[in-house]
């Protein structure tokens, strides 16, 4: 009855002044249409008017002082329902004229910031415009005074000449001097040479390793390079094995680690070793060579982490290699969690991914305490007594370790660390080809002793605040300290002999075509986002850095694809040359590809087809990012607030607005209709899968 009564009440008000009504009718229409007014909109609650006052005069919007705000609410909640909603009417213009002096506010900043840099500008010219003809008056000072003096201009040109010629030499040398040296080892006197020719930068090979006292416990016949295995009387386990199964430069690897190993860091760890040999040294094969040598020497188990699950084959490979095919190597992400069985995984080596380290059930049992476990049973169920090997193959995966430092830092960070803790005695071994390209990317290295207790640096913050501060020469200064101290190796293949030719992949009347095409959707792709966002009433901002992102992939994925046609050509006329070909691809578009095959599944469809990863790119921005819903707050058809309260409702179903679906929809059919390629990999899997 009081509802009704209210409606009469404001209708008689609105046509004796005309006022629109709180639909948004023309003033002395009574409002809405006929139709509408005979099933008006419910009208607002005393308790949505209260908590929309209170929402519009709280922080974030008014902002009223909190004794303001106490009294006015406190008189509203005194007052009836017409008097609480005129008041809400007058709250909502404030907010509307408080929110435009903001925005007035941030505009006259901006303006004052702009004039203070123009200003500033201009004060600079001014000042470089007097340096100048400051320099110029002394110029002509210094002139007039030599030809007082009887000074001869013609001397003056000789000297520059002759400086000049002597900059271009320098120059010269510079530009011609070497930058890697041809490597073989200093000091160890294993083995044979490598296969291929490896070379150290020219900083590196000018320092000294240290001397050697290790001698490792591999068999003569590894440490000599001969074919051996089989007939050792002190190795009886060992297999046969090729001849320079380890090279001179790996069995170098191999005695700095054993030696590191077996010396303390100052705050009572043991010592670790880092390898950062490049792509064909054979890194895996010294992992393995070093986990053999724990293994002659009484430590039986180890710890491999590496990159992926695939990499378990390889390690494997590399045992069999040497001789050890006999090595139990367990992979860890399929084995199930809690103790393990010793009768089923005893000694041996314990495989497992980074992604292993952070793995937890549904138990909240962790692998990390299954793999220090299953460590510390070898030394009688003590973690601070195992001695074995752990190897952080791909170490670089571990660099984002925020410590001291501020920020926050990755799970596989903490995880490396944490591991290394809980085993102080494990021989640690870091294994990559870019392991730091900054000092805060060696975090996880706490093993190789170079801050800490004992050290000039009390902690990793501190270090690597006095390296940073230093620049990129105390980088390389570091390792070269590391290398001397015997703690580092770092080399790579010399490419001797190796030629680059860059091919230029001119486009047919069908790509040119497809590429036509795609610039055309791209650019509909803008306008219909642009379109969409004012529609909706979203903010275009964050879309639109979507779209400049997703267009930048999608051409360069695009591009990818065809110049796969070209090398596929080029690899088959290489191939009836009789050469091997190998092909290196910029992105293998797998992760579109799951995505893909996910949408599929969930319309309960297989992947009946190849995947294009450009048309996933495209598809992904219409799909998730195109704006076909109503912004909540944003006004409707006729500008204005049909209801000063409906932003308090808050729908399950967002309101969709019927010409930004359709946009999306004519986007989608056109994107279907062009042809795009496969991916890279599946164009050249599906050529040469064949044959």
């Amino acid at each position: 009855q009081m509802r009704r009564q209210l409606q009469l009440q404001q209708q008689q008000q609105q046509s004796r002044h005309g006022a629109p009504s709180a639909y948004g009718g023309r003033p002395g229409s009574g409002g809405m249409p006929q139709q509408q007014q005979q099933q008006p909109k419910p009208q607002p609650t005393p308790q949505q008017l209260l908590a929309y006052a209170e929402r519009v005069m709280g922080p974030g919007n008014l902002g009223l002082p909190p004794e303001k705000f106490n009294k006015n609410m406190e008189a509203l909640r005194q007052m009836s329902l017409p008097q609480l909603y005129q008041h809400a009417k007058m709250l909502k213009d404030k907010l509307d004229q408080h929110k435009l002096m903001q925005r007035q506010q941030v505009l006259q900043q901006q303006q004052q910031q702009l004039m203070m840099q123009r200003q500033q500008a201009q004060q600079q010219v001014m000042q470089q415009h007097a340096l100048q003809q400051q320099k110029a008056k002394e110029a002509a000072a210094e002139e007039e005074e030599r030809k007082e003096d009887g000074i001869v201009q013609t001397t003056q040109a000789v000297n520059s000449d002759a400086l000049e010629v002597e900059t271009a030499e320098e120059e010269a040398a510079i530009a011609s001097a070497p930058v890697f040296r041809a490597y073989r080892p200093l000091k160890v006197k294993y083995g044979l040479s490598h296969p291929e020719p490896i070379v150290e930068s020219c900083s590196m090979a000018s320092v000294e390793p240290p001397d050697v006292f290790y001698r490792p416990g591999l068999p003569s016949s590894l440490l000599s390079g001969r074919r051996g295995g089989g007939n050792d009387p002190l190795h009886p386990e060992w297999l046969p094995h090729d001849s320079c199964a380890l090279s001179a430069a790996q069995l170098e690897a191999l005695v700095y680690a054993g030696q590191r190993h077996s010396q303390q860091n100052p705050d009572d760890t043991r010592g670790g070793f880092f390898i950062g040999d490049g792509t064909g040294v054979g890194k895996g094969r010294e992992i393995a060579s070093i986990i053999l040598d724990n293994v002659a020497q009484g430590r039986y188990r180890s710890i491999w982490v590496s990159l992926s699950t695939a990499l378990y084959y390889d390690a494997k490979r590399d045992f069999r290699d040497l001789g050890r095919a006999d090595i139990n190597v367990y992979p860890l992400h399929k084995l199930p969690y809690g103790p393990l069985d010793p009768a089923d995984y005893g000694d041996g080596v314990m495989f497992c991914t980074y992604q292993s380290l952070i793995a937890q059930n549904k138990h909240s049992e962790r692998r990390i305490d299954q793999l220090v476990t299953w460590a510390a049973a070898s030394a009688s169920g003590d973690p601070a007594r195992f001695e074995g090997c752990i190897c952080f193959d791909e170490a670089h995966r571990a660099k984002n370790l925020a410590l001291d430092r501020g920020g926050k830092g990755t799970k596989t960070g903490e995880m490396v660390l944490g591991i290394q803790k809980q085993l102080p005695q494990a021989r640690v071994l870091y294994v990559s080809a870019t392991a730091a390209a900054e000092v805060k990317d060696l975090g996880y290295m706490s093993r190789l002793g170079l801050w800490g207790r004992g050290t000039p640096f009390p902690d990793f913050s501190t270090f690597a605040a006095k390296i940073e501060r230093a620049g990129v020469g105390a980088m390389e200064l570091l390792a070269m300290d590391m290398k001397a101290r015997g703690m580092f190796v770092s080399r790579m293949l010399a490419f001797t002999g190796c030629s680059f030719e860059v091919r230029e992949c001119t486009l047919d009347q069908q790509n040119e075509r497809l590429y036509d095409e795609a610039v055309e959707l791209w650019d509909d792709m803008l306008t219909a986002l642009e379109k969409c966002v004012e529609m909706c009433g979203s903010d275009g901002a964050h879309p639109l850095r979507l779209y400049w992102g997703a267009h930048q992939s999608f051409f360069k994925q695009l591009l990818n694809s065809i110049k796969a046609r070209n090398a596929i050509d080029e690899t088959e006329e290489a191939l009836r040359q009789g050469k091997c070909v190998v092909i290196g691809l910029l992105s293998t578009g797998e992760a579109k590809a799951n995505e893909a095959a996910e949408r599929e599944n969930r319309a309960g469809r297989e992947l009946d087809s190849e995947v294009s990863t450009p048309q996933e790119i495209a598809r992904s921005l219409i799909e998730q990012h195109l704006p076909t819903t109503r912004a909540e707050g944003a006004p409707r058809d006729g500008g204005g607030l049909t209801n000063s309260f409906e932003l308090l409702e808050q729908p399950a179903v967002p309101e969709a607005v019927p010409e930004a679906v359709q946009i999306r929809d004519k986007l989608l059919r056109r994107l279907d209709a062009i042809d795009m390629p496969s991916n890279a990999l599946d164009l050249v899997i599906g050529h040469f899968g064949e044959t």
